[in-house]
């Protein structure tokens, strides 16, 4: 018989030191292979200035809005799970989930732990996998619903933000969502999830449809997207911090919009939680919003390396409850 057995949580744990060790070192080497390359861009001279103005006041700061984002995270990651009869897991397992997801290291595939942990809930592969894309549509919709708002009061307002910046924030995310629900509630019926290309399709409908039960029914599913909200905020926040700590107090409203930008993936969905790419991105992004370049690379490289480093102890305390769910889905399974 063979012995293709996919990568699960529990072969995950028991390769953890090797597999984890070498991934951790790859993703240091592009997190500073990112830093170096736009340190030089910017002038070495100029960000060793940078650096001396750090007031370590403001570490304190910016691991609170980390934490604060992770707590809003928790309650999106609920919601995703438990709308229209998702699986039940205690909360201890919701929260071992979720830490192990919302540094996004050890996210392998994009969301495998997070399928794992549906299933080791009860369910299916295919509605564990529509769960798993309705997180990070989740994920992409808040931002972009905060990027479109932000953009316009902008626009009305007047701002030094380009218009290359603004104007495709306000104009094209509502109505693509509103398009999105439409398409999701029109022919998700004849594209049920599953196999083939025809079953990968619904389910991304019946993603997008449990994001649109999660806007439409607020006074049940509010918590989802109101705890999506304040992850970005606290993010967002985060970045604003670290730039202030370098003694750059730069408008809200245009670091939102930089910010957002610059997300090309979030942590969850990038490959390495985004080592490298998201380093180089994030600092042109808010640059082009009006910061000056060696303080934004500076203060996005400290969020960076907080937000790789901090989750990364709860993370991986979280595994052995994973390995737990994990076993107890195979220990179903008939054999």
């Amino acid at each position: 018989m063979g012995r293709s057995v996919p990568w699960s949580i529990s072969r995950q744990a028991r390769h953890v030191r090797v597999t984890l060790s070498v991934l951790v070192a790859l993703a240091v080497v592009l997190e500073l292979a990112a830093g170096v390359g736009l340190a030089v861009m910017a002038g070495l001279s100029r960000v060793q200035q940078v650096l001396a103005q750090f007031d370590w006041a403001w570490l304190p700061v910016l691991c609170a809005c980390l934490g604060l984002a992770f707590v809003g995270y928790f309650f999106a990651y609920r919601g995703v799970f438990t709308v229209e009869d998702g699986p039940l897991l205690s909360r201890s397992q919701l929260r071992a989930a979720a830490a192990a997801g919302f540094g996004g290291f050890l996210a392998h595939a994009g969301g495998n732990l997070d399928k794992y942990a549906l299933e080791a809930g009860g369910a299916s592969e295919v509605d564990a996998r529509t769960r798993v894309l309705a997180l990070a549509g989740l994920e992409y919709s808040v931002l972009s619903i905060g990027g479109s708002f932000t953009a316009i009061a902008m626009l009305v307002g007047g701002a030094d933000v380009p218009l290359s910046f603004t104007v495709p924030w306000a104009v094209i995310p509502l109505p693509g969502f509103l398009a999105g629900f439409w398409a999701a509630e029109r022919y998700r019926q004849r594209f049920p999830p599953g196999p083939g290309w025809r079953g990968v399709l619904g389910s991304l409908l019946k993603a997008v449809h449990l994001i649109r039960v999660l806007f439409t029914q607020p006074g049940r599913w509010g918590y989802a997207w109101l705890g999506m909200a304040v992850f970005w905020i606290m993010e967002a926040l985060t970045v604003w911090a670290g730039l202030a700590a370098f003694g750059y107090w730069m408008n809200g409203a245009d670091l939102f919009v930089g910010f957002a930008t610059g997300t090309v993936f979030t942590r969850r969905t990038g490959p390495l939680a985004g080592a490298g790419i998201l380093t180089a991105v994030l600092p042109t992004a808010i640059w082009c919003c009006s910061a000056p370049f060696a303080v934004a690379l500076v203060g996005v490289f400290a969020y960076r390396v907080l937000a790789f480093w901090l989750p990364m102890p709860v993370s991986l305390a979280a595994l052995p409850t994973l390995r737990r769910m994990n076993a107890a889905t195979h220990e179903r399974v008939p054999g």
